[in-house]
């Protein structure tokens, strides 16, 4: 909870007439992870305060870490009709008499941005939360090092290869990733393109990935030997404005030094196939939801409504990084309409062994 919680508590105990005027608006009790070990924690507090003097209401935050303890609360207030608007990951166990499915919340409230992703299905079924931060992998792009060669952002797959020829030709590394030494970003990234999203995962998206990887590797797009290459040297290659292009996670964001942040930015790789893909390689972080007792007292959810919804428009929450950096992960996770999961996941059994096939195959080209 808010330490300054406590305080506003005592102080409207010593200063009757100023809890007589907070005493108009609606209080929402609120359950998210966006403590103070979050990056997020301080926007968050910053986005409660600015809504609480919009709309004249207060919120009881009770933001921490996601443990037994914290979960307990959050069942008993539950129970007791006390919580509001949580946010939580896919499988905590609440179900529907708990919490509003996004699907509920949405038809009731289209404009609040809540959105329906298959992956965030609960083991029941149902689908209770609305996405408000992703774990995603995608392609990271130097623009600098691109646009030194008259070359744009590549949107297209042709695109891609072409911009890789050319950097090739001028020794740039296209692509920096140590492929037999760490690949399964590249991998689940190259499956997503060599494929329909509806097959991701299945023996048609190994396939396609190992297409994909074959093209590039076919124009130079990894170097003329990835193969004797770490990755913690290809990464720096990359954070310096050495290499111009690099597939990584959402922690690599984090990374890219202050000076850097407007002349990166993050894309999903082309599809080959020319036909675009709405969703992002990943799974989701965190999602939101009312509370059933808080949707059926209509001051509250009235309340909630607003305060969902301006949690949903907040990119700080999704993006620790500011620049153009910032802007397209936060344009990426927007404009995504699901998460595909990753390859290890859907395939634990056999991941390894495909992937040293895969490799095994790249490198005897």
């Amino acid at each position: 909870m808010r330490k300054w919680l406590i305080t506003l508590v005592s102080l409207c105990l010593i200063v009757g007439v100023a809890c007589g005027a907070q005493a108009a608006g609606v209080t929402l009790r609120t359950f998210t992870p966006f403590a103070d070990t979050d990056f997020a924690a301080q926007d968050y507090m910053d986005m409660i305060t600015a809504w609480e003097t919009e709309t004249g209401n207060i919120v009881e935050d009770y933001s921490g870490a996601m443990d037994d303890a914290w979960m307990q609360m959050l069942r008993e207030m539950l129970a007791d009709g006390q919580a509001d608007v949580v946010v939580l990951p896919v499988g905590s166990g609440l179900t529907v008499q708990e919490l509003v499915t996004a699907g509920e919340l949405g038809e009731a409230a289209p404009e609040s941005g809540v959105k329906k992703f298959d992956a965030m299905k609960e083991a029941d079924g149902s689908l209770l939360l609305s996405p408000v931060r992703l774990y995603w992998e995608a392609l990271y792009v130097n623009t600098d090092v691109l646009a030194r060669y008259g070359l744009a952002v590549p949107d297209t797959f042709e695109s891609l290869l072409a911009a890789c020829v050319t950097l090739s030709q001028n020794g740039v590394l296209p692509i920096a990733n140590a492929l037999c030494e760490w690949n399964e970003i590249v991998l689940d990234c190259a499956a997503l393109s060599g494929a329909p999203a509806d097959v991701y995962g299945q023996q048609a998206s190994l396939s396609g990935a190992k297409d994909v990887l074959a093209t590039l590797a076919q124009v130079g797009a990894f170097g003329s030997d990835p193969w004797n290459m770490t990755d913690a040297d290809a990464e720096s290659r990359f954070l310096a404005g050495e290499a111009a292009m690099r597939f990584d996670a959402d922690v690599l964001a984090q990374r890219v030094d202050a000076s850097r942040l407007d002349s990166v930015v993050v894309i999903n790789l082309p599809p080959k196939d020319g036909q675009a893909r709405g969703e992002v390689v990943g799974t989701p972080a965190f999602g939101v939801a009312i509370s059933r007792a808080c949707w059926q007292d209509d001051a509250r959810c009235e309340a909630a409504v607003s305060f969902v919804t301006r949690l949903l428009d907040e990119t700080a929450l999704v993006t620790p990084v500011g620049g153009k950096l910032g802007e397209s992960i936060a344009a990426l996770t927007a404009n995504a309409t699901d998460m595909t999961g990753i390859l290890y996941d859907l395939n634990a059994e056999t991941f390894d062994a495909w992937a040293e096939g895969v490799i095994a195959e790249l490198m005897a080209m």
